[in-house]
């Protein structure tokens, strides 16, 4: 089954010849009219060496306020300044004057707008409807940017003409900005796709116009601001409604929320997990504890996969399942599909396995929330030796929180380890969780999140770590326990590895 018969377009050509035309489209105000034509386009201004001849919007902000390098935009290759109106200091005025004039000589456009995002989400939806490339949206509360990468490492990457939203830029900022950035030749697009409030998806598929829809999961993630599971359930379900009815929405059939949002697509829906019920079922995943893999097999269409996933996590299976079902819809071989997956590699902090001193660690500092954190306690407790878990809070979890963390504490108390270090108060509620479950109070140990008590819990950990125990590192990403797995490597290997 696959989505479309004929081969997509692909991207290329510029995005406008004047400034005229980018007035057009935008209906920014016209100051220059320049004659240099543009293509892609950035947000800061350091990055447009890497870009010549890109467009330069220039936003206010609460670091920096981008209006105060429109000539440095303009010495570094921009063809075009878009400049968002608003409160100016005398230094942002003199700057937007001065760059006006420099502009005039270089054939540089400027254009003014009181709203930059809402002109670069119109650049960007008009260059998207240029091309009929295929766009798989990825949403999900958790594993949103590893599926992502997955799908996109699956159809080919690069060498077949796939690009993706790099990082996790995923918002009305990053999605836009990815779109007007694919390169040239680009055939296949995977948008990852995040949100806050109600309403955000909807927005990115209108920009991005997906005909595959994957979500991956719904948590209490970001809570504290969307509101309830059942707000987040509902904002999730939007990509999925902007599916057209010759798409496909591939659902988590293990998580109820995403199972509940088949019946809001017109699009031919997917089911991928461990249920008997999924269309694309993971038989099993099993770790390799000698070179931290995960060999994991589906069954698709009566045919089974395997996948050598160079990944250490049960977890990670589900992203690799729906990397291969994308790879079916869109007529990819899947057992092609499935080697390549043997090459994947996740961003830095997203649970990397690391070796130091003979103890491993699993590096899964980035970010957290309850099903990813309860994901990463099941890996470790298939671990051999002795074990450890370096837990931070979860942030935004709204009036989740709390018992969200009790629930990761008692799920700690279920990994037998031999010790739980817990980092700042916000996580207090993950050692009363421990406790509560049986956990004994010198098996538990309570540190600040500072510097001081975070070499106190690499003091501790390489004390008492031997060849072949493991380590879990995790917490949401302002705990910033990256910061432990340096002093880790400290500790255990004389040095950051």
């Amino acid at each position: 089954m696959s989505v479309a018969t004929v081969r997509p377009s692909r991207v290329g050509g510029y995005l406008a010849t004047t400034g005229a035309e980018l007035a057009a489209i935008t209906g920014a105000e016209l100051l220059v009219d320049g004659t240099l034509p543009v293509r892609g386009a950035r947000v800061d201004s350091r990055r447009l060496a890497e870009q010549p001849g890109a467009l330069f919007l220039a936003l206010p902000g609460a670091q920096t306020d981008g209006r105060l390098h429109l000539s440095a935009a303009i010495n570094a290759g921009a063809h075009a300044l878009i400049i968002q109106s608003g409160a100016e200091g005398e230094a942002v005025s003199q700057e937007i004057r001065s760059a006006q004039e420099r502009a005039l000589e270089h054939g540089v456009s400027v254009l003014q707008t009181p709203d930059g995002p809402r002109a670069l989400a119109q650049l960007a939806a008009h260059w998207r409807a240029r091309f009929d490339i295929e766009v798989t949206g990825v949403t999900g509360s958790v594993g949103k940017t590893t599926t992502k990468e997955a799908i996109r490492v699956a159809l080919g990457g690069a060498d077949a003409h796939v690009a993706a939203t790099p990082g996790n830029a995923n918002n009305e900022i990053g999605l836009p900005l990815a779109l007007l950035n694919m390169p040239d030749e680009t055939e296949r697009f995977v948008a990852e796709m995040g949100m806050y409030v109600g309403g955000e998806i909807r927005s990115l598929c209108t920009l991005a116009r997906p005909r595959i829809g994957v979500v991956t999961a719904i948590d209490a993630v970001h809570a504290e601001r969307a509101g309830d599971l059942d707000a987040i359930e509902a904002a999730k379900g939007e990509l999925v409604e902007e599916l057209p009815a010759d798409g496909f929405a591939l659902l988590a059939a293990d998580d109820p929320r995403v199972l509940r949002l088949r019946v809001r697509t017109a699009a031919h829906v997917i089911l991928v997990g461990n249920s008997e019920v999924s269309d694309i079922r993971i038989l099993s995943a099993e770790l390799d504890q000698v070179s931290a893999r995960t060999a994991v097999v589906l069954s698709i269409g009566g045919e089974k996969i395997a996948i050598d996933l160079p990944l250490f996590g049960v977890h990670f299976a589900r992203a690799a399942a729906f990397a291969v079902g994308v790879a079916q819809v869109c007529g990819v071989d899947l057992h092609q599909a499935a080697e390549r997956l043997s090459t994947f590699e996740l961003p830095g902090g997203r649970t990397s396995v690391q070796t130091v001193g003979g103890v491993r660690i699993i590096d899964d500092s980035y970010n957290a929330a309850p099903s990813s954190m309860a994901a990463a306690l099941a890996t470790l407790g298939t671990s051999r030796g002795a074990r450890f878990a370096a837990l931070g809070a979860m942030g935004e979890l709204g009036s989740y929180s709390a018992e969200a963390h009790l629930a990761i504490g008692r799920a700690a108390a279920e990994s037998d380890l031999t010790a739980l270090l817990v980092f700042g108060s916000e996580a207090d509620g993950i050692a009363e969780g421990a406790r509560s479950a049986g956990m004994t109070v010198d098996q538990i140990v309570r540190l600040s999140a500072d510097e001081g008590g975070i070499a106190a819990g690499a003091g501790l950990i390489a004390d008492r770590a031997r060849t072949g125990d493991t380590v879990l590192i995790k917490a949401s990403r302002a705990v910033a326990l990256e910061r432990l797995v340096k002093a880790l490597h400290e500790r255990l290997n004389g040095g950051v590895a």
